[in-house]
């Protein structure tokens, strides 16, 4: 009676132990951070971005650009998902341009923010560019320990979604073949 007693808590105890998804830590690669956002791997890579805080400007553009159920959809996809601190280095006009037009450039660079596929940073280490939604390749940067994407260093990575992985940016990344709208030149006088 004690034997199966003992074999049943052992048995509870595993499965609540695979329930939860509890495993061991990967070793991170030097220079990267991991996650500190606490997520649910049943959370879409929108819903687990719009839990962290921090990507409200992001989540705005996939929106207005019409793309939600893109980055809601089955994936899976890997994201990189620059803060609203990236998004406040670049100027009002151009963001105010951006939004003008979203089904044009702003639907173009969200899209060049999303990868087809779950790659992990230590995949993206081993690669020097990565095929993006959007069409064109973004560049991978590896060099130093660091990982950078599209010239936008990966800040946090590895973050869990039920459609995809998400890696934190420090930046904008911005398609080759995209314009930027220009910041209104100011007016002469004279």
């Amino acid at each position: 009676m004690q034997a199966t007693n003992a074999l049943l808590i052992t048995a509870l105890a595993l499965a609540a132990v695979l329930a939860c998804g509890c495993t061991s830590p990967a070793e991170e690669p030097a220079g990267n951070t991991t996650n500190e956002t606490p997520t649910v791997e049943n959370l879409s890579i929108a819903e687990v971005l719009a839990r962290d805080g921090n990507f409200s400007t992001f989540l705005r553009a996939f929106q207005a650009a019409g793309l939600t159920r893109t980055v809601d959809g089955p994936g899976p996809y890997t994201v990189f998902a620059p803060t609203d601190e990236a998004f406040e280095q670049v100027p009002d006009a151009v963001m105010e341009g951006l939004f003008n037009d979203p089904r044009g450039a702003l639907a173009e660079i969200a899209l060049y923010h999303m990868v087809p596929g779950r790659y992990t940073v230590s995949d993206l280490a081993a690669n020097t560019t990565v095929a993006t939604v959007q069409g064109s390749p973004a560049s991978v940067d590896a060099s130093g320990g660091e990982v950078a994407v599209g010239g936008a260093a990966v800040i946090r990575a590895d973050i869990p979604a039920a459609n995809g992985i998400v890696h934190v940016i420090d930046g904008v990344m911005v398609p080759p073949d995209v314009t930027l709208p220009q910041e209104p030149a100011e007016n002469a006088t004279g």
